[in-house]
């Protein structure tokens, strides 16, 4: 039997580290230093995993991997569109 609840917490997980993941997107790019908005993105990643496991009281090991996958994904194919972007209008 599937948990309502569970699957709940999984789109709400899934929904949040997408927004972030689009945010820190286009903060890279305005960054506009590899290494440093490598850094920014890991430190925001960081900090989002400890914000969700309290807010919503998490105490599973693993819960993160689907939801940071996305992240980095979402992350990386954001800041690659507003380069190809940016490069365009130039």
């Amino acid at each position: 039997m599937i948990n309502m609840e569970n699957m709940k917490q999984r789109r709400i997980n899934t929904t949040i580290f997408t927004i972030i993941g689009i945010i820190v997107g286009y903060a890279s790019f305005l960054i506009d230093n590899r290494l440093i908005s490598l850094a920014v993105a890991i430190i925001i990643l960081l900090i989002a995993i400890k914000a969700v496991e309290k807010v919503f009281k998490i105490t599973e090991k693993k819960w993160w991997s689907s939801p940071v996958v996305l992240y980095i994904f979402t992350w990386i194919v954001v800041w690659t569109i507003f380069l190809n972007l940016y490069g365009l209008a130039i």
